[in-house]
């Protein structure tokens, strides 16, 4: 989630945009995408980025050199761009899990090629550490000030549609897991409104009845499933 984009000053209204922890809820079930569902425990945040972050990984191993200006479905950037942008969004989550205060702006310099997709497997494996043990209370950006369960809930969900761009740039088309999608897809529908399109998101597109999670998700983050 970057500053701006996650960490977002007014286009998501109660979040900001950028678990299984010891003892925390169990996860009970899977929740399909749609009105009528079980009566289970939803998925923590830390939950949810452990699951996000896995994703992530398995796409970003196949990330080499010569894949950095390749087209990606963010149509403004290439594949290089993008990862700069989630490097910064995994900076701001790794800081989110530890301070009351957080700044809109990258406070570090963009980092280049092989470089940056070091950086991003740095990130990614100290994310969750970070995270553990889940802290309460909540965070500061800005005028805004949202609680820091939310933050992680909506870093995973940005965490995972990157991840899943940079499969799609690769190539690799590596889907959403199914189980992921459905637990995100409460926050998706939270916290990408009508006030993020067109700028952050494009128009949520139509899915055929009987889509699976993935595809639902995808469609309601103008993606292309």
């Amino acid at each position: 989630m970057s500053r701006r984009r996650v960490l977002r000053a007014g286009a998501v209204r109660h979040l900001r945009p950028s678990r299984r922890a010891p003892g925390g809820p169990p996860r009970a079930c899977v929740r399909p995408p749609v009105p009528s569902v079980p009566d289970c425990a939803p998925p923590g945040a830390v939950e949810l980025l452990e699951r996000a972050v896995a994703y992530a990984q398995s796409n970003l191993r196949l990330v080499t050199a010569d894949d950095l200006e390749r087209p990606t479905p963010c149509t403004r950037w290439r594949l290089g761009e993008l990862l700069w942008h989630l490097d910064d969004s995994l900076a701001a989550m790794g800081e989110a899990a530890q301070t009351s205060s957080l700044t809109l702006v990258p406070t570090l310099a963009p980092v280049a090629g092989l470089d940056l997709v070091e950086s991003i497997g740095q990130r990614t494996r100290g994310l969750l550490g970070h995270w553990h043990p889940p802290r309460g209370g909540g965070v500061a950006m800005g005028l805004r000030h949202l609680p820091r369960e939310v933050v992680g809930a909506v870093g995973a969900l940005e965490i995972t549609l990157h991840a899943w761009d940079v499969g799609q740039a690769l190539g690799s088309r590596r889907p959403i897991p199914p189980g992921l999608a459905a637990d995100l897809w409460p926050v998706a529908r939270r916290h990408i409104t009508a006030a993020d399109r067109p700028r952050r998101f494009a128009s949520a597109l139509t899915v055929q009845a009987g889509a699976g999670p993935a595809d639902r998700l995808l469609a309601h983050a103008g993606r292309h499933g």
